[in-house]
């Protein structure tokens, strides 16, 4: 999914630049005005929530050009000062690149996710009680929502930036919404069956993500617990 990898470009140029009004070491003044900093920060901050949020309502999961522009123009009403410095940002962060694949990664799998679910809530929802399937898919798209939003505020403030902070400040989050996300597949004809529908099919896809997820970003807590 291209629109996908470009929307992991603009949030990963909108993290680095938070990352980088961190560092006082910096040549650019931007840094250095601290009145000025707390306002950019401040409007990163929100310019990635909303362009978060907008990118997870995608109609069926699509994610197409147009949803990416929509996503950019969220973004940019929320960070005004941020934009009348966009030059200087850009200057700022090319004095020192910082790029952070885990994050990205992490950050892929988890849009993914959301993505996934509003796919299988599509698919179900002619084959089943519709209240009853938007009640508890919009249970699960909240759910994963905010542990986005949740790993991302996390990244950022991290030291060192790194994501093992961050995942597991949403690693319970995505357990719970694993238990919900298995009522939503109960919900499907044929959810038990080898020849199972779409919507079920897509829907246990989004459980065995959520497991394998929680699974892999608890392994390595659960190692420095058993380290120490």
């Amino acid at each position: 999914m291209n629109e996908l990898e470009t929307a992991l470009d603009d949030l990963d140029g909108l993290h680095e630049a938070f990352r980088a009004l961190s560092d006082t070491q910096r040549v650019s003044t931007l840094t250095s005005k601290g009145k000025l900093r707390k306002k950019l920060r401040q409007d990163l901050a929100a310019g990635v929530e909303a362009y978060v949020s907008t990118l997870i309502s995608s109609s069926r999961g699509e994610l197409e050009p147009k949803r990416v522009k929509k996503c950019r123009a969220a973004a940019a009403r929320r960070m005004p000062t941020a934009m009348a410095k966009q030059k200087r940002l850009a200057s700022l962060v090319e004095e020192r690149r910082i790029p952070n694949p885990e994050v990205r990664q992490d950050l892929h799998q988890l849009l993914s996710l959301s993505l996934h679910c509003r796919a299988a809530l599509a698919a179900l929802a002619p084959t089943v009680d519709r209240r009853a399937a938007e009640a508890l898919g919009n249970k699960v798209l909240v759910e994963l929502r905010e542990a986005t939003l949740l790993y991302v505020s996390t990244a950022r403030m991290a030291d060192d930036g790194g994501a093992e902070q961050a995942r597991s400040a949403v690693v319970e989050q995505l357990k719970k919404t694993e238990s919900h996300a298995g009522e939503f597949v109960g919900l499907a004809p044929g959810s038990d069956d080898d020849d199972a529908s779409l919507g079920a099919t897509l829907s246990k896809d989004v459980v065995d993500m959520l497991h394998q997820t929680s699974l892999n970003w608890s392994a390595p807590a659960a190692q420095s617990t058993a380290a120490a």
